[in-house]
């Protein structure tokens, strides 16, 4: 289970990778699709997260990803919000 959420540490580090570089829709939407499958797969075995949350190592490592997320969410969702709306005006 740590394992799945360093690979979502990491997906998450590239992520915020693509909005520091020149921003790729497709490559977002790529790594985007990895988050997702994660988030699926660590949905699927909510019972072993039951368990591991006396983890001090789990709680660190969720704590960090929890805080990458809010991060990521202020800096990429205007530039998808911006994107969403130029799609619409075609």
């Amino acid at each position: 289970m740590l394992q799945k959420l360093e690979i979502l540490d990491e997906t998450l580090n590239a992520l915020d990778e693509i909005n520091n570089k020149s921003f790729s829709s497709e490559k977002f939407k790529e790594v985007n699709s990895q988050f997702e499958k994660i988030l699926i797969e660590l949905k699927s075995n909510e019972e072993t997260i039951r368990i591991n949350k006396s983890s001090q190592e789990y709680v660190n490592i969720l704590n960090i990803i929890l805080n990458k997320i809010d991060k990521l969410e202020t800096k990429i969702l205007p530039k998808a919000n911006l994107l969403d709306s130029f799609s619409k005006s075609k």
